[in-house]
């Protein structure tokens, strides 16, 4: 069986991916977000913290987050044309599906680490949100 492929939409997936996680961990829920990871910013020099330590500010977290979003996008559109998912609702199943299963790890990962609950709730709805959208755009936007 042929995969098809819409690069604009596995592109697509990968910006709304870096949108939603904008809007996620820089706009709604920063503060919780670094709380909860024990990230605090010098207000004199802007720079960030973590237990007492100074941060890198590498650029590699984006660059390897670019690379999984696009990664993502690919399985997520591999299983979509398995399954012959091919409609915005049945897209989205899926992604909810994979963003269920991904939600559960986080809260399990999360309770042996022994992070905060809202922790959990925010990179764990993240994720969940994240797939279910990238199954939508996918299975709207088949190649034909």
């Amino acid at each position: 069986m042929e995969t098809k492929t819409n690069w604009l939409a596995i592109i697509a997936c990968a910006i709304g991916g870096m949108l939603l996680g904008f809007l996620f961990y820089g706009m709604l829920f920063q503060s919780q977000w670094m709380a909860g990871n024990g990230i605090t910013q010098d207000l004199t020099t802007m720079k960030m913290m973590k237990n007492g330590a100074e941060m890198s500010e590498s650029p590699t977290p984006m660059v390897v987050n670019t690379i999984a979003m696009i990664v993502y996008a690919l399985i997520i559109n591999w299983l979509l044309n398995r399954t012959g998912s091919h409609t915005l609702s049945s897209g989205a199943q899926v992604g909810a599906s994979i963003g269920l299963i991904s939600l559960i790890g986080i809260f399990v990962g999360h309770m042996f680490s022994q992070a905060p609950m809202n922790l959990s709730m925010i990179d764990g709805s993240y994720a969940f949100l994240l797939f279910t959208m990238m199954g939508a755009i996918l299975g709207a936007w088949q190649k034909k």
